[in-house]
């Protein structure tokens, strides 16, 4: 028995070492998803999309503000809020998602107000639907505007979903050692997502 005894040692602490080696692997590589990856590991993002239902009935004007419509279901990340002067973008970017079902073309409206903390005379604002860009846009701090885009049936994908994108490229830093998770650039009042009119 005491023969096989550093044997048995050494197997397992093989065994231990694997497991260690296994470990270290999946921590350098991790299997997890593009936001996830996006998020937490690149930092290319400051937005980690939550599971929302997107319900939502086309043509439906909804008011963003506190007191306003249940808008939860409609929001995977970027906002904070509502409060009596709108929902404010969180981060460099902010999404919402919109059950659409059968693709079609759109028109989408969103009423933006700038911040009014110190930073650029307008603030930019790239929309995106499904990965596709669709317009710029530039708000003005303490002044709120109707944005009217129109959405093609082709930029659409097939998953009956409308998934908008608000990028901000001059978002700005609130202050000192702030991470850019918070910073800050429109409040959103007011949108909708209506059927394109023909013609």
């Amino acid at each position: 028995m005491s023969d096989r005894s550093p044997l048995a040692i050494y197997a397992l602490a093989a065994v231990l070492a694997l497991a260690e080696l296994a470990i270290l692997w999946q921590a350098l590589h991790p299997n997890v998803s593009a936001d996830y990856r996006a998020y937490y590991i690149d930092r290319t993002t400051t937005c980690l999309p939550q599971p929302v239902t997107g319900a939502y009935v086309l043509g439906t004007e909804l008011n963003f503000r506190s007191g306003g419509d249940e808008t939860r279901e409609l929001r995977p990340c970027g906002w904070s809020g509502p409060a009596g002067d709108g929902m404010h973008s969180v981060g460099e970017t902010s999404r919402l998602r919109f059950a659409i079902g059968t693709p079609q073309p759109l028109t989408l409206m969103l009423e933006l107000t700038g911040v009014t903390l110190p930073g650029p005379a307008k603030q930019r604002v790239v929309i995106s639907v499904d990965g596709s860009k669709i317009g710029d846009i530039a708000v003005t701090p303490d002044k709120t505007e109707r944005f009217t885009l129109a959405i093609p049936a082709k930029a659409l994908g097939e998953s009956g979903f409308a998934n908008i994108g608000l990028d901000f490229p001059d978002a700005i830093n609130p202050g000192k050692r702030v991470s850019n998770t918070y910073w800050r650039s429109v409040k959103l009042t007011a949108a909708s997502l209506s059927p394109a009119q023909p013609g």
